[in-house]
């Protein structure tokens, strides 16, 4: 590795710690949000180590292992964790949204779309949920800061849990 890759490598490390020690020190009585987000970055990363562009640059690959690695032991205190409760007027409404941004048909009924739609759905809920994931400002943590706090960390966490829980409910399209 040159020493422009080494200090790429530190800079991104140093701000996806910084991202999740900040978002992490929010005490909001139930953590399990802290758990969505951990696993869908992990997810994130995985995806990431598996897109053709990246496997042709060995220090891409490394860096996002250690990125992952970061994740991994972040998720390490919560992966047990259950939700205490759960929006569901969050869900319901991060559904709709999500249907009138990527459907063509924004009256579209989730009981009406084939396996396919569904399939499509559901990766359309995981890239939503990238989007509120450190992965996608590692290289920017101040901006990730403020998306957090522009919507306020209630609702951040809120859709979340939404995002991850639609996620879960549809990804056996």
């Amino acid at each position: 590795m040159n020493k422009h890759d080494v200090e790429y490598r530190m800079y991104s490390l140093k701000n996806f710690c910084e991202i999740f020690d900040e978002l992490f020190s929010y005490n909001t009585g139930d953590d399990f949000w802290k758990r969505c987000v951990c696993e869908a970055t992990i997810r994130d990363l995985n995806v990431d180590i598996c897109d053709a562009e990246v496997e042709q640059c060995p220090e891409e690959i490394s860096l996002r292992e250690a990125l992952k690695d970061v994740a991994l032991r972040r998720l390490e205190p919560y992966k047990d964790l259950k939700p205490k409760t759960i929006d569901t007027n969050k869900i319901n409404e991060m559904l709709v949204s999500t249907i009138k941004i990527f459907m063509d048909d924004e009256d579209m009924k989730v009981e009406d779309m084939n396996r396919e739609t569904l399939h499509y759905l559901c990766g359309c809920f995981r890239f939503r949920l990238s989007k509120l994931c450190p992965f996608a400002y590692s290289a920017d943590y101040s901006e990730f800061m403020k998306m957090v706090k522009k919507q306020g960390i209630e609702n951040y966490i809120n859709k979340i849990i939404a995002l991850y829980t639609l996620v879960e409910q549809y990804q056996k399209y």
